[in-house]
């Protein structure tokens, strides 16, 4: 059973090609509203554990207009997440025999590992701390889509080493693209992401100068800042400190190559990890990056339940 539970869990090369241009025909069928039934008699079921603007509403009516019909359970609606503790092997069980596919966005990345094992479904990762397979492969869709080369394009990541920086570093092993990463003191990268990816021969360097990344590089990527209100002013402060050196902005941005684009997941905390120039500028693919999280999470769930390619 195929599980998307890490960006690595897409084989090869070969299957994330395929992956981009089956996203591409559906945004293209979209369009035109000539969209196949694909997803008729399929139920993907939604486990939120933390809110959701995008994932939640892009998979709704992404399998909505493919036919299918969804399922959302929040924290509040789920005794395993809740206060009376079902056993989460438990509600995976039951899980799987509703639906056709479970997506979930869990606080733990182990959770999210035992509820593959068990749902008896294909399970996907709707952003853990470890990884956002979804997201990753919408920022190479849309990379791939203003680019000539896009595997030849130098990309570079600036800011914390959060779930979509590790699905970056494992995407770098799948399509052999070049990614520098500026990283704040203190932030490290899962080591066994990064210790895979460079055994397959991925081309990852890792530092703290921002500049240093993205010179030349002609995608900038950033996300949000963890939140600073739980921490004490002092430690807040230091952290600050820690962080404004690699915010995206214009000056940063001029070491880039001319026609870079920049790229950020959303939510955006303007002022922090990236100026509202930046974010609102020429250069900014941002909001057309969230708006393809529908046809590539069509694609991927495609594939994950196996719609047969003359069906497509």
């Amino acid at each position: 059973m195929q599980h998307l539970r890490t960006t690595f869990d897409i084989p090869d090369r070969a299957t994330l090609e395929r992956l981009l241009h089956r996203a591409q025909h559906l945004k293209r069928r979209r369009a035109e509203r000539r969209l196949a039934p694909t997803l008729s008699g399929r139920v993907v079921g939604m486990l939120f554990e933390k809110a959701s603007t995008r994932t939640r509403p892009s998979l709704e009516a992404g399998v909505a207009l493919l036919g299918g019909a969804t399922v959302v359970l929040h924290a509040r609606d789920a005794h395993a997440l809740g206060e009376e503790h079902e056993p989460l092997r438990d509600a995976a069980r039951v899980l799987g025999s509703y639906v056709d596919a479970l997506v979930a966005r869990m606080r733990s990345h182990a959770d999210l590992e035992e509820l593959a094992r068990h749902a008896r479904v294909s399970v996907v990762n709707g952003q853990s701390e470890l990884d956002h397979p979804c997201q990753v492969v919408t920022d190479l869709f849309t990379v791939f889509e203003r680019k000539e080369r896009p595997f030849e394009t130098r990309w570079a990541y600036v800011g914390e080493a959060r779930g979509t920086a590790n699905g970056l570093v494992a995407l770098a092993a799948l399509t052999g693209i070049e990614l520098a990463m500026a990283l704040p003191e203190g932030s490290a990268l899962d080591a066994q992401t990064l210790a895979r990816a460079r055994a397959a021969g991925a081309r990852v360097t890792v530092g703290h100068d921002p500049q240093a990344a993205v010179r030349d590089a002609g995608v900038v990527s950033t996300e949000a800042w963890t939140s600073l209100s739980a921490l004490e002013p002092s430690a807040r402060a230091a952290r600050v400190a820690a962080l404004t050196p690699l915010q995206v902005n214009d000056a940063l941005l001029s070491h880039a190559a001319d026609d870079a684009v920049v790229l950020h997941p959303l939510p955006a905390r303007r002022g922090q990890e990236i100026t509202d120039d930046a974010l609102e500028g020429m250069r900014s693919v941002a909001f057309q990056q969230a708006g393809n999280r529908l046809c590539v999470q069509q694609a991927l769930l495609e594939w994950l339940l196996g719609v047969p390619a003359e069906a497509a």
